[in-house]
């Protein structure tokens, strides 16, 4: 037993192996580090506004992948830009990482226009919007049914139910306005946006007149109205169907 510990060949073997690991180990790692990019970061690009005919330039100098996962249709957009993106720009990411796109539709979207015929006029704004349609003039008529569609228009053109329109067309409703003089009560739209005010307006029985940008604004989908005529002060009513006119200045 005690000539066990005494063989030196023991020791230096023992030496030997102990180091072989330590240096296997160590390669090993450097190993890791090179096939997984240990700290080995590069920052997203803004994908945001781009065309898709420019992306495969772009993920190939930023040594990335991407993959469109999936499409919307905003026709205030430019047809086949990136609307959204994971990871979001200037986040750390390993080289060939996946960045995940959504982009706005290349093609336009079509919708069935929905029977509105008789439903109130709440009722008939909530379908078309559901439906993806805006709600544009209303024409009002003499008829005994009082805020009822009786009719429904494209760039003045009578359209009908079932009819294929694009995602997003206007559309004018002509509607009864009862056998009375009926008026009611200018809404506050102050601080609003368009689509937020067109909405109320459209639920009031009334329509937006003359439309006024501020001189700064560049994009007219980040505006906030902060002037209107008529007034909304001491309870002022007008008759349905008439316009307010709206002044627009930028979102702060």
């Amino acid at each position: 037993m005690s000539s066990i510990f005494k063989d030196k060949s023991l020791y230096k073997n023992l030496a030997l192996a102990l180091v072989t690991l330590v240096l296997l180990f160590s390669g090993w790692l450097k190993y890791l580090n090179y096939y997984t990019l240990h700290d080995n970061f590069i920052k997203v690009p803004d994908f945001n506004n781009i065309q898709i005919t420019k992306l495969d330039s772009i993920v190939e100098a930023n040594n990335i992948r991407y993959v469109i996962i999936d499409s919307i249709f905003d026709r205030n957009k430019a047809k086949g830009i990136v609307v959204n993106q994971d990871p979001e720009p200037l986040t750390d990411v390993k080289r060939n990482r996946k960045i995940y796109l959504t982009i706005n539709s290349l093609q336009s979207r079509k919708v069935n226009f929905p029977n509105v015929f008789d439903l109130t006029l709440r009722q008939a704004v909530r379908k078309l919007k559901k439906n993806g349609l805006e709600v544009g003039k209303l024409e009002y008529r003499s008829n005994i049914a009082t805020n009822k569609v009786l009719g429904f228009k494209v760039n003045g053109i009578a359209i009908s139910i079932g009819q294929e329109l694009y995602y997003s067309t206007v559309v004018d409703l002509v509607v009864g306005k009862g056998l009375s003089l009926e008026k009611v009560i200018v809404p506050n739209l102050i601080g609003l946006s368009r689509i937020e005010a067109n909405i109320i307006l459209k639920s009031a029985s009334l329509n937006i007149g003359l439309e006024y940008f501020n001189n700064e604004i560049i994009d007219s989908n980040s505006t906030i109205i902060y002037r209107q005529y008529p007034t909304a002060t001491n309870q002022n009513k007008i008759s349905i169907g008439s316009s307010l006119d709206l002044y627009f200045e930028a979102k702060n």
